[in-house]
Formats: structure tokens, C-alpha cells, sequence
């Protein structure tokens, strides 16, 4: 078992607080509301309050994995979530909501023994995924949806595009 790469997991997820600070972090709350041209794209804000829910089910899914034995994990709309539940929140109370959540599942993955890495949860659309597995694709998520807050904010006139 490679240990190296989920720790390096926990390393990223830890960063991602800060890049969504930075990146947000003086935009007016009106232009973070202000959604992209492009029919059904989500605003800043919107892909804020997704990070959120998102970080409330993956932290349930970790949950799961580690106490269970190969529980089955629920898949979500997201797109069906973002519209429903984007704007409930301020854009700063969304980010505060995801950096608590993101704050208990760092502890979480600090807590994790070597061997438990390989515990594994059956996720109904992608199958066996193992702590890591969860972990890494959280990693992805990240940095897909910073990269959609960069791309929305340029279009709508706050950022260069980089």
C-alpha cells in the first residue's frame, strides 16, 4: 500500500482554503451572484454553496467507509442541487459553511491509520471506491470547480483569464 499519495491527498485538500480565499476573497457579492452567459452555468456563488454541499456528502461518504463495512454511497444532482439550494446562502456564509465542513473531514483524513486507506464503500454510479479513492476525487473536484469560479469570473468581467 502507497501511503504517500492519499497524505499528499490531505496536503491539497488543506491548500484549497486557501485558493478559495484568495480567489474570491475581494469580489463583491453582487458579481459572485452573476451568472455566465452560457445558459444553466453556474455563478461563483452557486459553485461556492455546491463546494459546501459537496463537502457535506463526501465527508458522509468517508464516514460511511470508515465505520461500515462496504456501504452503499448515495450519488446527488448536482446540477439539481446547485439550482435549488445556490442560493440560499450568502456567498461568504457558503464559504464559511464549506471551511468548517472542510475543517472536520482534514481532521477526519489526519485520523486515518495506514491500512484504512483500502476500506472500501460501493458508490451507486462508480462503483468500489476506497478512502483514497474518495479522498483523490475530492482533490479533483477542487480544482475543477476553482477553475470554474476563475472561468466565471473572468466572464463576468472581475478576473483576467489566466
Amino acid at each position: 500500500m502507497v501511503i504517500t499519495l492519499p497524505r499528499r491527498y490531505v496536503d491539497r485538500l488543506s491548500a484549497t482554503a486557501r485558493d478559495l480565499v484568495a480567489l474570491t476573497a475581494n469580489v463583491p457579492p453582487v458579481q459572485l451572484r452573476r451568472r455566465p452567459a452560457d445558459r444553466g452555468a453556474w455563478s461563483a456563488a452557486m459553485v461556492m454553496s455546491h463546494l459546501a454541499d459537496a463537502e457535506l456528502v463526501y465527508g458522509m461518504r468517508l464516514r460511511l467507509i470508515l465505520t461500515e463495512a462496504r456501504p452503499l454511497l448515495a450519488a446527488f444532482d448536482q446540477n439539481a442541487w446547485a439550482e435549488r439550494f445556490g442560493g440560499l446562502d450568502d456567498p461568504r456564509d457558503a464559504l464559511n459553511r464549506w471551511r468548517v465542513l472542510r475543517d472536520a473531514n482534514l481532521r477526519l483524513l489526519g485520523s486515518v491509520d495506514d491500512d484504512e486507506w483500502d476500506r472500501t464503500g460501493v458508490h451507486v454510479q462508480r462503483g468500489e471506491m476506497t478512502v483514497a479513492d474518495v479522498a483523490g476525487h475530492l482533490v479533483d473536484h477542487d480544482r475543477n470547480h476553482l477553475d470554474q469560479i476563475r472561468r466565471t469570473l473572468a466572464e463576468v468581467g472581475r478576473l483576467p483569464l489566466a
